[in-house]
């Protein structure tokens, strides 16, 4: 069974670098673009999915419709799959957060993430890693014996994205962001007698520039 875990196309804040988190924000024009590019590739592929899921937020959402062709009551919601709760940091760019006395440590987030501690209602690597973990055991792992499902898509975020793919590969915390991810970045999952490997990751079915560029947010940008 193959699994496609992708992350959202661009929004407003995403090119303004502003920290989203949990704050639902919608695409914007390049992002409706890039999701439907990625729909014209596994089109051009001959892939089509037998399921799709959808983290609750509108960029997620709107990006699963456009990604997969489906119809709004063909995607499947799980909470699971939302971003980070970034706390206090939310809807801040990275000069904000560094010049912000109280988010002083928040680039550990990124550029130390084994060092890194949530506060003020932030959550932990610690969370995400195992609400993305039971995703994977309680939801895709029961799938593998369905004869009627060969390929599925999850549609979810930067960070949420980045947890699922190292539950998957078994690399450390510190690695965490070691491979840059932008807007719809596809990543490919192989699920076989229970075991999950992984085919490749951070493919683009558009052009990018520079991918120290399109992170969009996702990087502490010194």
């Amino acid at each position: 069974m193959n699994i496609y875990i992708t992350r959202h196309g661009e929004t407003d804040w995403n090119s303004l670098w502003k920290l989203q988190g949990r704050s639902d924000t919608e695409l914007n024009d390049k992002g409706k673009e890039q999701a439907a590019l990625t729909h014209q590739g596994f089109i051009k592929a001959g892939i089509d999915f037998d399921r799709v899921y959808s983290s609750p937020l509108k960029r997620a959402f709107q990006t699963a419709l456009l990604m997969s062709g489906k119809r709004e009551n063909d995607i499947i919601i799980d909470d699971r799959l939302i971003e980070f709760c970034f706390g206090d940091a939310e809807g801040k760019t990275p000069d904000e957060r560094n010049n912000n006395p109280e988010l002083t440590d928040f680039h550990l987030f990124f550029d130390q993430p084994e060092l890194y501690k949530a506060k003020n209602n932030a959550e932990s690597f610690e969370s995400a890693l195992k609400r993305t973990a039971d995703f994977l055991e309680k939801e895709i792992k029961p799938l593998e014996n369905n004869p009627d499902i060969n390929n599925i898509l999850i549609v979810t975020h930067g960070g949420c994205m980045q947890s699922l793919l190292l539950n998957i590969d078994g690399r450390p915390l510190k690695d965490f962001w070691k491979v840059k991810m932008p807007n719809c970045t596809v990543n490919k999952a192989v699920l076989q007698n229970g075991v999950f490997t992984m085919e490749y990751t951070a493919k683009t079915f558009y052009d990018t520039p520079d991918i120290a560029d399109v992170a969009n947010g996702y990087t502490s940008k010194k």
